[in-house]
């Protein structure tokens, strides 16, 4: 067997004084993060659960919560503001306000979860919501401007209020343009395929 002479053994105590305490230091580094990540993910899986009991709470109250549902809505927008329980609860309260014929408060809701949802998705929802209420108050511009948020994504929906808003603008052929285009991409939806048509026989002239 071989052995390491003097020369040898100064060289390997060289490189672990020059690269042995940097080794040392990224080694716990990694560590750290590894897990720091961990328990970041249960963190968030907490929170996630947390929010999702909330919510529960807000779709079903009990008898003596019945009158609290408001108040557990505001709970969740401001403890957990970017989980989806939050904006599925704002969601809810704007169409209950566009029911009681309230679109100040629907807007009011809508345009918190514009504004604070983390998902696009949930984002996405709010503006095209958004963008009818405001164009059921008479504000065509401020409906314009709804639509073009980016977190809307391109679909039937989206065609029919663009073809709504150009109506209100009095473009009939970019509404016809757009309700077409809408009728287009539906399927398996009679109901709103039945309520496009209605709105492009108002137009008349039809291709």
């Amino acid at each position: 067997m071989s052995t390491l002479d003097d020369d040898q053994i100064e060289q390997l105590r060289r490189v672990w004084d020059r690269y042995g305490r940097v080794t040392v230091v990224v080694a716990v580094a990694v560590v750290v993060g590894l897990l720091g990540g961990r328990f970041y993910g249960q963190y968030q899986g907490q929170q996630a659960q947390q929010a999702a009991a909330l919510y529960a709470t807000y779709q079903q109250p009990s008898p003596a919560q019945a009158d609290d549902a408001a108040d557990v809505a505001e709970q969740l927008r401001e403890q957990y503001p970017a989980s989806s329980y939050a904006a599925f609860a704002a969601l809810d309260q704007a169409r209950q306000a566009v029911q009681d014929g309230d679109l100040d408060v629907a807007e009011r809701h809508l345009r918190w979860v514009v504004a604070n949802a983390a998902e696009p998705a949930d984002r996405g929802l709010a503006g095209l919501r958004l963008a009818r209420v405001l164009l059921a108050r008479g504000d065509v511009a401020a409906a314009k401007e709804a639509v073009a948020d980016k977190a809307i994504t391109p679909s039937p929906v989206l065609e029919e209020i663009k073809g709504d808003i150009a109506l209100a603008e009095g473009k009939s052929s970019q509404a016809r343009d757009h309700y077409q285009q809408a009728l287009a991409g539906l399927t398996g939806d009679a109901g709103a395929a039945a309520l496009i048509n209605l709105k492009l026989d108002a137009l008349g002239n039809r291709e």
